[in-house]
């Protein structure tokens, strides 16, 4: 099983089990991935989220990575504190779009910017990505820092929403 790890962060995909357990059964799931127990649940808007991604990777299943969500566990901790999702292989222009959350106890810790630049180094160096996409509502403004802390770029926006992009070094311009 792939797995991402940084200094302080294990970032792992979900298979389609697990993501439907981190859904239905957070606590099953942890104790499946041997984290300590949490009595987290997801909100409204976040299960809707992993709900969609588990529709879109048991479309794919060989492809998993793409389309789920990868649990961000602090190795010091050793409990989840957030996750990012991939949502689908790369498209014709070679773009990855990610989504990402932190819970809140563990938000201002740094976390999701040591994610981004781990899943970013590892998405730029698969050979059909160019582009790693990000869309952040306009008024929040922690993520617009932690993707500019990251190296992002916003290229461009909507009436509610900017969009933030990584290039792959020898596409820059």
């Amino acid at each position: 099983m792939i797995e991402l790890n940084t200094e302080r962060l294990r970032l792992i995909p979900l298979n389609a089990e697990n993501l439907r357990l981190l859904i239905d059964n957070p606590k099953k799931m942890e104790l499946r991935l041997s984290l300590l127990e949490s009595d987290r649940f997801l909100s409204p808007e976040l299960k809707h989220a992993m709900e969609v991604r588990l529709s879109k990777l048991l479309g794919d299943e060989e492809n998993y990575i793409w389309y789920t969500n990868w649990l961000i566990v602090s190795k010091d901790k050793n409990c989840s504190v957030g996750g990012i999702m991939l949502k689908g292989i790369p498209n014709e222009n070679g773009e990855v779009v990610i989504g990402y959350y932190t819970l809140p106890e563990y938000q201002g810790s740094g976390y999701m910017t040591e994610t981004i630049n781990s899943m970013k180094n590892w998405l730029l160096n698969q050979p059909d990505v160019i582009y790693v996409i990000a869309d952040t509502d306009i008024d929040n403004i922690p993520s617009h820092r932690v993707l500019e802390k990251s190296g992002a770029e916003m290229y461009k926006e909507s009436n509610e929403l900017y969009f933030w992009r990584f290039v792959r070094n020898e596409f820059s311009e």
